[in-house]
C-alpha cells in the first residue's frame, strides 16, 4: 500500500489480524522472535530494510513516529510527563543544550497544542485523565516534527465523548502540520469520520485497499462485506446486524487457500487450496480473492 503526503489511512481488521505487527514491522520493533522474510518499508525514496538499528534508530521519532496503544501502560509511571517528552528532544538533537531542562520551552508548546497546559509539563502520568494521557501521547509522537505517525487504536478504552475529541485533535493536526496518519482500529465508524483510505486486513494479509468512498459504498471482498454488515448503520436503523460466524485464524496454523475461506460465505472449491492473488479492481483499488478476478 502507499501513504500519500497528508493523508490518512485508516488500518482495519478484527483483534488478531496483524494490525498492529504490521505497524511494529513498519518501525521494525517487532520483538526478538519475529522477523520480515518478504517485501520492502519504502520511505522517501529510500527502503527503511536496509538500514542499520542505528541508522533506523534516527529515522524513529524524527520522520516516523508512533502512538502507541494504552496511553497509561506507555507512559512510564515514576517520570514526569514532560521529562519523557523531552527524552526524545534529546535523544536526537532538539534541545538546545542537549539537556532535558533547555527542552522545556518546546516540552510546554507541544503540551499546549493537544490542549494541556504548559503548567502541567511536572506532572505524573497518574495525575492526568484517560484522555490527558492519550493527548500527551499525541504530543509526545508530535515532538521531532515527522512526517508519518502511526496512532495504534489511539482511543482504546476512553469513553465516546473523549474517543471523538481525540479523533477530532488527530485530524485538525494532520492539516495543520500536513502530516501522513496511519490510523490502526477496529472501529469503522472512525474510518468513515477521518479517514482517506481504507486497507482492511485479514489473517495478517490485505484483504482489500481502496479509497474510503470506496470500502463503504462498493467492497468488493467478502470480508469486508461482512465486516459492514456487523456495523450499525445509522441510514438503514431497522436493519439487522450479521456477525460473523467463526474466529480469525491463528497466523501459526493457517488455512492451506484463502485464509478467509473457513468463514466465507461465497466459498467454493478452489478457495480451500488456492491463495488468491491481490488484483487491481480499478485505480486505487485491490481486492485478493478469486471472485473478483472477472470484475
Amino acid at each position: 500500500f502507499a501513504l500519500r503526503e497528508g493523508e490518512m489511512l485508516g488500518l482495519v481488521g478484527e483483534s488478531g489480524c496483524g494490525k498492529t505487527t504490521l505497524m511494529l514491522s513498519l518501525m521494525r520493533l517487532l520483538p526478538a522472535a519475529g522477523r520480515i522474510v518478504t517485501g520492502s518499508i519504502e520511505f522517501m525514496g529510500q527502503d527503511l530494510l536496509d538500514l542499520t538499528e542505528s541508522e533506523m534508530s534516527e529515522v524513529r521519532w524524527r520522520n516516523i513516529s508512533i502512538i502507541f496503544q494504552g496511553a497509561m501502560n506507555a507512559l512510564n509511571p515514576v517520570r514526569t510527563v514532560g521529562d519523557q517528552i523531552a527524552e526524545a528532544l534529546v535523544r536526537h538533537g532538539m534541545a538546545p543544550t542537549g539537556k532535558k531542562s533547555s527542552a522545556a520551552g518546546r516540552v510546554g508548546d507541544l503540551l499546549e497544542m493537544v490542549g494541556i497546559g504548559a503548567n502541567r509539563a511536572n506532572q505524573y502520568p497518574h495525575q492526568y485523565s484517560g484522555g490527558m494521557r492519550q493527548r500527551a501521547m499525541i504530543a509526545m509522537a508530535l515532538a521531532c516534527n515527522p512526517q508519518v505517525v502511526v496512532a495504534d487504536e489511539p482511543t482504546t478504552a476512553l469513553d465516546v465523548m473523549i474517543q471523538a475529541q481525540i479523533l477530532e485533535l488527530l485530524d485538525e493536526l494532520r492539516h495543520k502540520l500536513g502530516l501522513s496518519v496511519i490510523l490502526v482500529t477496529h472501529d469503522l465508524g472512525v474510518v468513515a469520520e477521518v479517514c482517506d483510505t481504507v486497507l482492511v486486513m485479514y489473517g495478517g494479509v490485505m484483504a482489500e485497499y481502496a479509497d474510503v468512498d470506496t470500502i463503504f459504498n462498493d467492497p468488493q471482498h467478502p470480508y469486508t462485506q461482512q465486516l459492514l454488515n456487523a456495523f450499525p448503520d445509522l441510514t438503514r436503523p431497522t436493519a439487522r446486524l450479521i456477525s460473523i460466524p467463526g474466529a480469525p485464524p491463528r497466523l501459526d496454523n493457517l488455512p492451506p487457500g484463502c485464509r478467509f475461506a473457513p468463514r466465507c460465505p461465497q466459498v467454493f472449491d478452489r478457495c480451500h487450496s488456492e491463495p488468491p492473488a491481490l488484483h487491481r479492481l480499478s485505480d486505487g483499488h485491490l481486492a485478493s480473492c478469486h471472485l473478483v478476478e472477472s470484475r
